[in-house]
């Protein structure tokens, strides 16, 4: 049987069909759906691309080193996005990878080139924003990130939650994210970044991004917004815009931040102000200041929940506290004299309310001790002048309190009685309401007139300082204490102050002249209140920083006495108290 000849021609188109040709290359596996480790080069990593850090790590040269002699200690996690040939550092390593190319380069090791990482796969709803908070806490971690580079870093979180949401989000809820995405920030802090992105970054990025640290962003705006609320309530005229005087004046500054000094650049943007505003130097700095100690004041804290108050013993059984120890009852002479005092006070129970529980320092975040250690603040002493006083005490084996700490404590001052006074200046949230302040006010002036057997009666009212101070029917003896504190706290009632306003001023001084220091004295300290139909004023008080030393007077005075009693008197004093 003979074969048929096969024709060259179709041998070489049968060689050609499709079924012989190769099967298609795959270009790339598909990425692992779960956590898995790779060994990968450099030419295969690049660094995240929204890296918050901008300038070098300052720990720079020690990580090098270390990775030099050890290598990683820890795997860099990587991440890819859908359709990118190469895998991105995904929360922390941008710095370990670029040390990893400088070393590669410098000496050519195969081990400096080729080095462990950890996979991670890419979440496709909230892969951008899990990687940006990842490198924020892990720069926070792993480096001192600057404040603006970390304030940037949140703006960019903004704006993916944003993009994520559909709609604006709030401040607050920035702050829930954030904390559920592993980046915890309080809403305070949040507000001072994005304020400093918005308004301090495009005046000053050299000065910002060479280290301005974060009490010198807070001062700067701090004054912003206590000068913007001096110029909207004082302008009158038109085509000066604020933000861009500020801006344009701040910009005058950006340089290193050693060279800058505050107080500089408040001068030259008060000057800035005069002439539009019409006001003299020292005008326009009073508002400012009083804007300034307002916004301290009303500052709101969000402190940690109170814990609950402890049980209180039926009468006669001993709190187990108390059957193991007596040092409680000796460390807390206070709270005897609360209890005494509350139950001298007309018509309490005779058990007493429970006192208040101090705040445990300790819960409390940073940004939050920093607010509140600014509400104690009047006037900032220089640290320098602090801490030459704090030496100088050391040579002499004293040692003074730090004001950063004892302000902090949880009972810098402490006072029983009806409303227990545990700080002179502070004035917290929730009695920071004029109904609420007459209130505590004619309270305490009921305290003080009992103590000294005053007699009369302390009559709440809804105006003035809330309350007048009302005679007794007959002539009592009384004590001269007892009749100078009378005499004062009519006069801090401000009732002197309405009958003097009531006449006309030849008639004051002609009849009424003796009466005209206890109403300039309620004025010097207080102001005017409300009354009537007249309206507050604080023309003619003392500034705080006035008072405050009015205040030292008188417990450096108080203690000079102290200190020059003769011995029978120092313990009849003491006797006494």
């Amino acid at each position: 049987m003979t074969m048929a000849k096969i024709n060259p021609q179709d041998l070489k188109d049968r060689l050609l069909a499709p079924g012989f040709t190769a099967p298609p290359v795959l270009e790339q596996l598909s990425d692992p759906i779960s956590d898995t480790p790779m060994v990968l080069t450099l030419d295969q990593v690049l660094p995240w691309h929204d890296n918050p850090r901008t300038t070098r790590n300052p720990k720079y040269d020690e990580l090098k080193e270390s990775i030099r002699h050890r290598g990683l200690d820890t795997p860099p996690p990587v991440t890819r996005r859908p359709g990118e040939d190469k895998y991105r550092i995904r929360n922390g390593g941008n710095t370990r990878l670029e040390i990893l190319n400088e070393l590669y380069k410098e000496t050519g090791d195969e081990r400096y080139f080729r080095f462990n990482c950890l996979f991670r796969p890419w979440d496709k709803q909230r892969g951008e924003i899990i990687a940006l908070t990842g490198h924020l806490a892990e720069n926070d971690l792993k480096g001192d990130l600057k404040f603006i580079e970390r304030a940037v870093g949140i703006q960019k979180a903004k704006a993916w939650y944003e993009e994520e949401k559909g709609e604006p989000v709030g401040i607050r809820e920035l702050s829930r994210k954030l904390t559920d995405d592993g980046y915890p920030v309080s809403p305070s802090h949040i507000s001072r970044m994005l304020d400093a992105v918005e308004i301090l970054l495009p005046a000053i990025p050299v000065m910002l991004y060479s280290g301005l640290g974060k009490p010198q962003i807070e001062k700067l705006l701090s004054l912003r917004k206590s000068a913007s609320s001096c110029w909207t309530r004082l302008y009158a005229g038109e085509g000066i815009d604020f933000e861009m005087m500020f801006q344009d004046t701040l910009a005058i500054f950006d340089s290193s931040p050693d060279e800058f000094i505050f107080e500089r650049f408040q001068d030259e943007l008060i000057d800035q102000m005069k002439r539009p505003l019409g006001l003299r130097y020292d005008q326009i700095l009073l508002e400012i200041t009083n804007g300034q100690q307002e916004q301290r004041r009303g500052t709101l804290i969000d402190l940690p929940a109170p814990t609950a108050p402890p049980e209180i013993p039926p009468v006669g059984q001993e709190s187990p506290a108390a059957s193991t120890t007596g040092q409680a009852q000796s460390q807390s002479p206070a709270a005897g004299l609360q209890t005494s005092k509350i139950n001298s006070l007309p018509g309490n129970p005779s058990t007493p309310p429970t006192p208040p529980l101090p705040v445990q320092q300790q819960q409390l975040t940073d940004e939050e001790r920093a607010e509140l250690l600014a509400g104690h603040i009047v006037s900032p002493v220089s640290t320098k002048i602090q801490q030459t006083r704090q030496r100088l005490a050391a040579l002499e084996g004293e040692h003074l309190p730090v004001f950063e700490e004892t302000a902090l404590q949880a009972i810098p001052v402490q006072v029983g009685g009806l409303h227990p006074i545990t700080d002179l200046w502070y004035i917290e949230r929730s009695i920071d309401t004029p109904e609420i302040l007459r209130q505590h006010i004619a309270d305490l002036a009921e305290e003080i007139a009992l103590h000294v057997g005053a007699p009369g009666e302390i009559v709440r009212i809804q105006g003035g300082v809330g309350y007048t101070y009302r005679e007794p029917n007959e002539d009592p003896e009384i004590t001269d204490s007892a009749l100078h504190l009378m005499t004062l706290l009519q006069a801090l009632s401000g009732q002197v102050q309405v009958v003097l306003n009531s006449h006309d001023q030849q008639t004051c001084r002609d009849a009424l002249g003796e009466f005209q220091f206890s109403a300039g004295l309620a004025q010097l300290l207080l102001g005017q209140p409300t009354t009537g139909d007249q309206p507050s004023s604080q023309a003619g008080r003392l500034n705080d920083e006035a008072l405050v030393k009015l205040f030292r007077i008188i417990r450096l005075a108080r203690r000079l006495v102290d200190l020059e009693l003769p011995p029978a008197a120092s313990e009849q004093a003491a006797t006494d108290q």
